[in-house]
């Protein structure tokens, strides 16, 4: 069972990693066609695509009551976009942050910064719930943010036109490309979970790592894909967006569907290390204009810090 899990494994990080190509070659070329820039298709089209997991898990766990799963699948990933997805990626590659996608995702890193806030605040006045109300008042910042993201436009570049032809076969080749990419990510993270359960490793320490980072995986192999390739605008706005997506379109509909009820010693340690990493970001961005193998290594050391202080709260919540 355990050679069995580990081909599994395998085979699908290769599949992963092959479908992850076709969904930025085609992002790009869409990007092109609709005059959008890569920030814009990056922060909503790829934002939406690839946090599918994090909705379909979110809204499954709160049509049987697991709010929390939902809220700490929303904020852990958020903080596994920033400080692993693009600490990886400019640790081993460097990445590049012009000013004007700059200014693109100063809004969105801002927005993303200041909903923790407010969730925290509804959770602390509304009985530690985070309910119908709340959920319907995220999920209508989700449409500013989806209409903010679509009206602005760029100049297409001489030698970028695209086809409708080839606009249409790129639209079907990302659709069918993004559905391989979760597939084969949750083939990864069903044999990584049952590989690690075989070798007898801790099921704490499973759900903690493979889990957190098992519905970032797509957006990890996509933007580390376009960082490679040079597309860091295409890159920054998948994390960055898909967090802001993660806590508005994800958590709104979990919350309208069920309230959420958690419990805040935990969870303000979360929306702390979400609103470090968002900033974080923001003046590495504003200061130096690239993420470099310095400010990568940085971004990857406070992600281990923000799981020893989660295993620390949970452990103290365990003593009490």
């Amino acid at each position: 069972m355990v050679f069995q899990e580990a081909i599994t494994l395998l085979v699908s990080l290769a599949i992963l990693s092959k479908s992850s190509d076709f969904v930025v070659e085609n992002a790009v070329n869409l990007s092109r066609f609709f005059g959008l820039s890569k920030i814009a298709v990056g922060a909503l089209l790829l934002a939406v695509s690839t946090s599918l997991p994090e909705l379909s898990v979110s809204v499954l766990s709160a049509t049987i009551g697991g709010g929390a799963i939902a809220l700490g699948n929303v904020f852990g990933s958020s903080i596994t976009n920033i400080l692993l997805v693009l600490g990886f990626g400019g640790f081993l590659y460097g990445i590049t942050i012009r000013k004007r996608a700059l200014y693109d995702v100063s809004f969105i890193l801002l927005f993303s910064a200041l909903l923790p806030v407010y969730i925290i605040l509804s959770m602390f006045f509304n009985n530690q719930a985070l309910g119908f109300i709340e959920g319907f008042v995220l999920l209508l910042l989700f449409a500013v943010y989806a209409y903010y993201s679509f009206v602005r436009k760029i100049d297409i570049e001489n030698g970028d036109h695209v086809t409708k032809k080839q606009a249409l076969q790129s639209f079907v080749i990302f659709f069918f490309s993004i559905i391989v990419v979760l597939i084969s990510a949750g083939f990864v993270v069903d044999s990584a979970l049952k590989l690690a359960t075989q070798l007898n490793i801790a099921q704490s320490f499973i759900g903690a790592t493979i889990i957190a980072v098992g519905t970032s995986l797509p957006e990890l192999t996509i933007d580390l894909k376009a960082i490679r390739r040079k597309h860091y605008d295409l890159a920054i706005g998948d994390a960055i967006g898909s967090n802001l997506i993660n806590t508005t379109l994800v958590l709104g509909t979990a919350a309208v569907i069920n309230p959420i009820v958690v419990s805040i010693n935990i969870f303000s340690v979360i929306l702390m290390f979400v609103v470090l990493a968002n900033f974080l970001f923001l003046y590495v961005a504003a200061t130096q204009n690239k993420l470099n193998k310095f400010g990568g290594l940085l971004f990857l050391i406070v992600y281990v810090l923000y799981f020893i202080s989660i295993f620390y709260m949970q452990a103290s919540e365990l003593v009490t």
